[in-house]
């Protein structure tokens, strides 16, 4: 079966869990103090790409968008450790990754070094998670080795020719006249500023940008001239002749493929998750989330969570029935689904 998923709100079980949980709420810093003792770098002819990875079983790796890093995937790496091996990369002229300072930044290079990395790390197959730019890359590493992709998860990202999209059209221009690593340094000495910028663009909620998070983001992409330098080229030189090029690729991927996509995205509007959906035959749902934006795997971790945990189980478990536990409700209570034919689980 096709699915078309409507997540309207995890209220009931939100509510539940309000009455079971006693701990006192930590901060991202408290919660995941195991983040910078987990990072390593791994040496590649691209340079020493920046790797966090946590948990145990079959491997996920987790591309992040701009101007992120690894970071972006806390709460994945964290919360589905139990059931996968996660990995969060931090792309080339992003977050702690170290190149030269001619390195060529464009998406099939960036999908090119994903794939060298995961090489000099013994990784062979795993399962591919992409988000804004990352889900561009993401495309492009199923195009050049769709064998070593055991599934794919789309989210809220660079689609065939609609990037840039228009609504960044001024960070394009700020990139390529060199200023944008001058934006995000005046950010970070004004909070206020950035929600009220960037953050209001891609969070529901601008406050959910606290000055911890912002450091987290900024700082690594602002601590040498090379690394200045590289933000501004990551997004001058986005190209999405590279992504046209590819759609035969993705015309033949049909292995298993779920797209979650937030409404309310001024950058990458829901129609694109059904033009991947009528292009990847191993798409089985297509997942709304009514309301949020661009970085929804951290302001809606939770609803993400659920959805790529019944994604992996299904996977390891069952492979012959219509789809993930989700879609009886079991799950999510207030899901919604409409069901479409698709022989897409009787090829597996």
């Amino acid at each position: 079966m096709k699915l078309n998923v409507r997540l309207t709100g995890l209220w009931v079980f939100m509510v539940l869990s309000l009455f079971s949980c006693t701990a006192t709420v930590q901060t991202d810093e408290e919660r995941f103090g195991w983040w910078e003792a987990a990072r390593q770098y791994v040496e590649t002819d691209y340079g020493r790409i920046a790797v966090v990875q946590r948990g145990k079983g079959p491997v996920a790796v987790y591309l992040h968008g701009f101007p992120l890093n690894a970071w972006h995937w806390r709460h994945q790496l964290d919360e589905l450790a139990d059931i996968r091996r996660g990995i969060a990369i931090d792309l080339m002229g992003l977050g702690h990754t170290e190149i030269a300072a001619d390195q060529d930044l464009r998406f099939s290079t960036q999908a090119d070094m994903v794939l060298a990395t995961l090489d000099a790390m013994g990784v062979r197959e795993f399962d591919l998670i992409g988000n804004d730019s990352g889900g561009g890359i993401a495309q492009l590493i199923v195009a050049k080795a769709p064998k070593r992709v055991r599934s794919l998860v789309i989210s809220n990202a660079d689609v065939h020719d609609n990037w840039p999209p228009q609504a960044l059209s001024t960070v394009h221009d700020l990139a390529i006249n060199g200023q944008m690593d001058d934006v995000l340094q005046a950010y970070m000495h004004d909070v206020e500023s950035a929600r009220n910028g960037l953050a209001a663009l891609v969070y529901e909620d601008p406050q959910y940008l606290t000055e911890a998070l912002l450091a987290s983001y900024t700082e690594p992409l602002l601590r040498t001239a090379t690394s200045r330098e590289a933000v501004n080229r990551y997004i001058a030189s986005q190209d999405n002749s590279e992504t046209v090029a590819i759609k035969p690729q993705l015309e033949a991927y049909d292995r298993p493929t779920l797209i979650m996509w937030g409404t309310d995205d001024v950058f990458f509007d829901v129609e694109w998750a059904y033009w991947l959906q009528s292009t990847i035959p191993g798409t089985y749902a297509v997942v709304e989330m009514p309301g949020a934006r661009l970085f929804l795997s951290e302001e809606r971790a939770e609803d993400v969570n659920i959805l790529l945990r019944a994604h992996f189980e299904h996977l390891d478990v069952d492979r012959s029935g219509l789809g993930p536990e989700i879609i009886s409700g079991q799950a999510m209570p207030d899901l919604r689904a409409r069901q479409r034919p698709n022989d897409w689980m009787s090829r597996w």
